[in-house]
């Protein structure tokens, strides 16, 4: 029968057999007494979840002594609040970075290093990479490693070329505006915008607002332009400065294209307006001259580029905006199939084949030295991994123990048990530097304690009553360099309690119970004494079979059994004396 007990300590236990037809009704009853370990003391930390706590608290039972911590605001869990010391696993659960400060989490680390803590790490959309743990304490205690992919984007523009198109730019200048403006419109993506305004005097839209796709018809556009006329640029900026103030794009800049031959006015105030509203200005120096102090001006002002194209053999590169790169997110949601890993002490009679499948995971990788427990079947992704980590361990479940990821695990039977098996096999390791037995002998009880750690001095023991209450030391004999033993009377039909070394508590059952196969309904038991009379045999004791002559068959020569021990025991003494007078006549020859 298996069953779970609600407390710690020794427990009485019994099973009553109820039958249809009982003729025996005082034989349906065992009774019996088992040692109850105390439960493992874990210490719950988890935000994202409403409620998580008290489910994890249901799934892993009575063994499990859960202190549910839910840290809020902005200050998150103290270190003074923790006492690591009296714990055996801290469990956190889909919290995030920023509710676990810096000093709680080197506290935890330096437990589980030095003292061998028990840390298990578990979440989904709020955890490892996507929770803030990037190089923190705790990270560095993880069997995984972050897997934080970036994707490089490019951000939409619009561009608006302003083109001077007065009488000083002709000949091969405007057509080198011309170029240097095809080579810019070249850089965009079909996301980005282009317009052209041109001034020769007055200002016009060459080629309104529109996607840089539309490559023919700004082909055309910058085709038709053509020198002639004055330099008067401030009204072209401003035409353009209007125009951009009704697009949507990540970034907006103008380019002036000129010769510098352009009048005075008031332009830095435009300028710096439109750099306020996120309106870059850059500007292109054409012709020989390699410096335009105006220009450079214009620039700075519009928080853009000065540039200088002397010919069209030296065009530079143009920047008109800046690609950004954006993280992927690290949980991969779906319909996952998981393949378990490792020995049977991590799962028990887990059949993961027949185990529902994992609605979503984060993405890691296990680091050198760590043990993948549980992967995803198709791409092998870990789900669960775990390692030694100083005196302690730590493992990383990467979902959330209860949430959207494990929706189909919660109405799965052995998810509970598989559960606290985890917890159980991550925790502070509780095992004594001395490891205890304790047997019956007749009227005694002998308590055995052989030494596991090297440094350990003398086990310790102490006796119980019935009622689990401590009652005296037990008093040890070291019998040799790594064993210790104890011994006391105990009536046979007493039980013996001991709590040896911290927490182990062993305990004997009395010796007068019937055997098993006494056990047995009396009205099936073989009649003995009736076959040993109508076998013309009699019925005696084992007492009795050393000191008798039995006859086991019927006729003149009966068969007669004879105890051979005492005609051993003598041969025995009889050798082990011979030995000494050989060894001693021997010595006296060679004297």
């Amino acid at each position: 029968f298996e069953f779970e007990p609600n407390r710690a300590g020794f427990l009485p236990v019994a099973v009553q057999v109820s039958a249809a037809a009982d003729r025996h009704p005082d034989n349906q009853r065992l009774s019996a007494e088992v040692a109850v370990l105390e439960p493992l003391r874990v210490l719950y930390l988890g935000q994202r979840l409403t409620g998580s706590g008290a489910s994890i608290d249901e799934l892993l039972g009575s063994g499990f002594d859960l202190d549910i911590r839910t840290p809020t605001g902005d200050r998150g869990i103290g270190a003074e609040d923790l006492r690591l010391a009296e714990l055996d696993l801290v469990f956190l659960d889909d919290c995030p970075a920023s509710a676990v400060p810096e000093a709680v989490q080197q506290q935890i680390v330096a437990e589980v290093r030095e003292r061998g803590l028990g840390l298990l790490f578990a979440g989904g959309r709020a955890a490892f990479g996507p929770g803030g743990y990037h190089d923190t304490p705790l990270a560095s205690a993880l069997p995984v490693d972050f897997v934080q992919k970036e994707e490089k984007r490019d951000p939409s523009t619009t561009l608006v070329l302003i083109i001077d198109t007065s009488g000083s730019m002709g000949g091969m200048r405007v057509t080198l505006a011309k170029e240097v403006s095809r080579l810019a419109m070249k850089r965009l993506l079909p996301h980005d915008k282009v317009g052209i305004v041109e001034f020769y005097g007055a200002k016009r839209w060459a080629a309104p607002i529109q996607p840089a796709s539309n490559l023919i018809e700004l082909q055309r556009a910058l085709n038709r332009l053509d020198s002639g006329g004055g330099t008067v640029i401030l009204p072209a900026i401003e035409e353009a400065f209007y125009g951009l103030q009704n697009v949507e794009t990540r970034y907006k800049h103008v380019l002036i294209l000129t010769d510098g031959g352009v009048e005075s006015g008031a332009f830095e105030p435009l300028l710096r307006r439109m750099a306020d509203k996120g309106i870059n200005t850059s500007t292109v120096l054409i012709g020989p001259e390699a410096h335009s102090e105006f220009l450079v001006t214009l620039a700075n002002w519009g928080k853009g580029r000065f540039y200088s194209v002397p010919n069209r053999f030296n065009i530079p590169e143009l920047i008109l905006k800046q690609p950004a790169s954006a993280q992927l997110p690290a949980y991969r949601p779906g319909l996952h199939v998981l393949q378990g890993h490792g020995g049977r002490g991590w799962w028990g009679e887990v059949d993961w084949q027949q185990a529902p499948p994992l609605r979503g995971y984060v993405e890691t990788r296990v680091r050198p030295g760590g043990t993948t427990l549980l992967e995803t079947a198709a791409n092998q992704a870990p789900v669960l991994a775990s390692w030694r980590y100083g005196l302690g361990r730590a493992t990383a479940l990467m979902t959330e123990a209860v949430g959207p990821g494990t929706a189909d695990w919660q109405d799965w039977e052995a998810y509970g048990a598989w559960l606290g098996r985890v917890v159980a096999r991550t925790a502070r390791d509780r095992s004594e530097p001395f490891s205890y037995s304790m047997t019956r002998h007749d009227d005694s009880v002998i308590l055995t304690a052989v030494r596991r750690v090297r440094s350990a001095t003398e086990p310790k023991a102490q006796l119980l009553d019935d009622s689990g209450a401590l009652a005296e030391a037990v008093a040890f004999r070291q019998r040799s360099l790594n064993e210790w033993q104890a011994r006391w009377f105990v009536s046979p039909d007493e039980s013996a309690r001991v709590l040896a070394g911290s927490a182990t508590r062993i305990l004997v059952e009395p010796s007068v119970r019937p055997g098993d196969e006494l056990r047995v309904d009396p009205a099936r038991a073989m009649p003995l004494a009736q076959l040993a009379a109508s076998s013309g045999g009699e019925t005696i004791s084992l007492s009795q079979l050393g000191v008798r002559r039995v006859a086991l068959r019927a006729g003149e020569n009966p068969v007669a059994i004879l105890a051979l021990w005492p005609w051993l025991l003598a041969l025995s003494l009889l050798l082990y004396l011979g030995e000494l007078l050989f060894r001693r006549l021997d010595s006296y020859t060679e004297q």
